[in-house]
């Protein structure tokens, strides 16, 4: 037997006798004591491991199975099929002998022991597997340095709880594994990324977890994946600290969250929110008014070409100058909750409007305007509470003395008796007159503060007398900014550009509610976002705790969005950790090497994608003739045959995949509400950033693609989506600006 077979043989039985234990253990959960006792006994009669086996035989015999959680048995069961997929053996400095460490996706202890089955690839030790080379290596864990020795890091290929291969890694066999992945069909890969986190990412996934982190990313870095295992890896180190539920990632569309569902459970994130930015606004604020998008505003621009005074207005929206615009006007609103007058009951003083005012203004100042309003209803009910007894005494006194006057001060019987009687009776009148008014007493008083409702209050922001119009250099432009926005407010509608001032007066005004709080956030695709955006969240949540990734280069909404990460950096998150993923593992050389080219003319001096060593097919224009003639279902079932699962076609523009909808009636249209992805697609470029395909047919028939920065970025986003071929569908190459591309196409 060679030696190769012998060790195959021992990591079958190893993991053999780790699917048996997962086994024991769901068992314990779901059948009773004297039953799991008998069919203990069964398993260990019916074992055929070796005698090298047996420390595993007697660890099944004597475990203790304590009872699980529901979350950890669903996990259970669903790593049983490909328990772990890497090991590595490592011995510790100070330690006798050398440790065998077996990573998965999650962790399996020894029930007697606590010795690691199976070591959680986000704990600190696994990431010498990602980070350390073979032999001398360390790693921290809590607050410890540990240093020893790596003299084996080996993967698995288990497939439906098989073992068919394994490798051991050096630098050469760890290419051919990233290769291997590289390959795979674009529904296989997301789930298999933790197995083949490269050095640069994995150094995003684990970077200082207590400071915001953005993340310069190219096309096909895997930005949106590390992203999400870093949310594991936080919730994995600070799990006595924050929930799932306290997480919020927030993704481009719905269709992208679809997208992105599969991976979640995988990473044990699946409880974490997931929305997108207008969706999130809308829960938070109440309004229930249908949104002009940003996706609109583009396609007016690149369909009805010249029409600017959307993009120009969404631009002033989104920028710095109108952050400052809101704090004038939040200034000016808060002045509105200045009260005259004391707050009194029956004549008596409670408390002073001077008193209130401090409180409102300086002691409760880090409040919204709402809660300290709230604040102060409850001091004045306290304050009343506390003074009303003495009130009713003092006023009970003022008529008892009276009553004595008027017995002991009257000679004249008769108007004695009138004068006794009406005291008594006027006595129990005021006293009842003070109790009664007691009760409304602070409802009255609160009634000085202004209703109110943020919608309201942002429409009256863009009122002739009081919007500034003096503001910014060209004030015509903001001036027009504010009559669009009217027009478009009057037709019972908002523009995607007012959600972040809505989220930031709401947040000043009445502040979040608790179920829409979030304690750690994921922004996706954040060169989209534009600086009030950003700014609106961060003052929302009031937390650091960010992860930011994007790629300065996809931004199509470049008009709204930022042009750097400089501003974040200065502006909203200085503590920031500022990284770069610029390796790009989705698509081929060729493909990437042609959608570099297009950085060249871009304004920008961006850097360019590097991809890694994997070859394919030259990107191929097709003349938009053949197509008619019925080539491209040809090549579609013949690129089936060589394994392609999945094909979208990408368009400029939102009315041209409308049109092609009608020619291919096998493929699927996808909208911005779409939340399934299927197999054969249309969809316009700008909502196929962050998605990838086996195959690309980049279509173009109406609207060309222009040598200007919003053309390239779509045609940049719609190139890097193929994991394997890309095809481009027009009537002449320049269509897709190849004409002085260098050959780098054929026909």
């Amino acid at each position: 037997m060679t030696e190769k077979h012998t060790e195959f043989e021992k990591e079958r039985d190893r993991l053999s006798f780790t699917k048996t234990y997962m086994d024991r253990l769901i068992t314990s959960q779901e059948t009773g004591q004297e039953s799991l006792k008998k069919r203990q006994e069964d398993t260990l009669e019916n074992l055929s491991f070796k005698d090298s086996s047996l420390r595993y035989q007697e660890m099944l015999s004597h475990a203790n199975f304590m009872k699980m959680s529901k979350e950890q048995l669903e996990n259970l069961k669903h790593l049983r099929n490909k328990p772990y997929f890497a090991r590595i053996d490592f011995h510790q400095k100070e330690k006798p002998d050398r440790e065998i460490f077996y990573i998965g996706k999650t962790s399996l202890f020894d029930r007697e022991t606590q010795y690691p089955i199976i070591l959680d690839w986000r704990s600190p030790l696994a990431n010498v597997y990602y980070e350390g080379r073979l032999g001398e290596v360390s790693y921290e864990a809590l607050g410890e340095r540990y240093e020893g020795d790596v003299s084996l890091k080996r993967q698995y290929q288990i497939e439906d709880g098989e073992l068919l291969d394994y490798r051991d890694i050096d630098l050469t066999t760890k290419d051919e594994l990233l290769q291997d992945s590289l390959t795979q069909n674009a529904e296989k890969r997301l789930t298999e990324i933790v197995s083949t986190i490269q050095e640069e990412q994995n150094r995003i996934i684990r970077a200082d977890l207590r400071k915001p982190i953005i993340v310069q990313g190219a096309a096909g870095s895997g930005k949106t994946t590390i992203a999400l295992h870093r949310i594991s890896y936080f919730l994995y180190t600070m799990k006595e600290i924050f929930r799932p539920e306290e997480m919020l990632i927030l993704a481009p569309n719905r269709l992208f969250i679809q997208y992105i569902s599969e991976v979640l459970p995988e990473l044990g994130v699946d409880r974490a929110r997931q929305t997108t930015f207008t969706d999130f606004v809308l829960q938070a604020t109440g309004i229930r008014l249908p949104v002009v998008t940003q996706h609109e505003v583009l396609m007016n621009a690149v369909e009805k070409s010249g029409d600017r005074s959307s993009i120009e207005g969404a631009r002033m929206k989104g920028s710095k100058r109108f952050k400052e615009i809101l704090d004038r006007y939040l200034q000016k609103w808060k002045k509105s909750y200045k009260v005259e007058g004391d707050f009194t009951l029956a004549g008596f003083k409670i408390k002073s409007a001077k008193a209130i005012n401090r409180l409102f203004f300086e002691e409760y100042s880090y409040f919204p305007y709402e809660v300290r309003v709230q604040k102060i209803r409850a001091v004045l009910q306290s304050e009343l509470k506390r003074k009303k007894k003495r009130i009713l005494e003092k006023m009970a006194a003022k008529y008892d003395e009276a009553l004595d006057d008027a017995l002991y001060g009257m000679k004249d019987a008769e108007k004695r008796k009138i004068r006794v009687s009406f005291l008594i009776t006027r006595k129990e009148e005021r006293l009842d007159e003070i109790k009664k008014a007691a009760r409304s007493s602070v409802n009255r008083y609160m009634k000085k503060y202004p209703e109110v409702d943020v919608w309201t209050i942002y429409q009256q922001l863009f009122e002739e007398e009081t919007f500034p119009t003096a503001y910014g250099d060209e004030p015509s432009e903001w001036e027009q900014m504010r009559k669009d926005t009217r027009k478009v407010h009057a037709t019972g509608k908002l523009c995607a550009e007012d959600l972040a001032p809505l989220l930031y007066l709401k947040t000043f005004i009445t502040g979040l509610d608790p179920d829409d709080r979030a304690k750690k956030v994921v922004i996706d695709e954040a060169q989209d976002y534009s600086f009030m955006e950003i700014f609106s969240l961060r003052k929302a949540f009031q937390t650091d705790l960010f992860t930011i990734v994007g790629d300065l280069a996809q931004g199509i909404y470049h008009y709204r969005g930022l042009e750097n990460w400089e501003t974040l950096q200065i502006d909203i998150f200085p503590t920031a950790n500022y990284l770069t993923l610029q390796k790009t593992y989705r698509t081929t050389i060729e493909i990437m090497n042609l959608a570099n080219r297009l950085l060249d003319d871009m304004p920008d001096a961006l850097p360019k994608a590097e991809p890694v060593v994997r070859h394919g097919d030259v990107p191929t224009f097709l003349f938009r003739g053949e197509y008619r003639k019925g080539d491209i279902h040809e090549l579609i079932n013949d690129l089936v045959k060589k394994g392609m699962n999945n094909f979208a076609f990408v368009t400029k523009t939102k009315q041209e995949a409308e049109k092609l909808a009608h020619e291919l009636p096998s493929f699927e249209i996808m909208e911005e509400n779409t939340d399934e992805l299927g197999d054969r697609v249309i969809l316009p470029a700008y909502l196929a950033k962050g998605l990838e395909f086996d195959v690309v047919f980049l279509y173009c028939y109406e609207h060309a693609y222009e040598k200007n920065e919003l053309d390239l970025k779509m045609l940049y986003v719609a190139m890097t989506r193929p994991l394997h071929r890309l095809y481009m569908i027009g009537r002449q190459p320049d269509d897709f600006l190849l004409t002085d591309k260098g050959g780098l196409w054929t026909c």
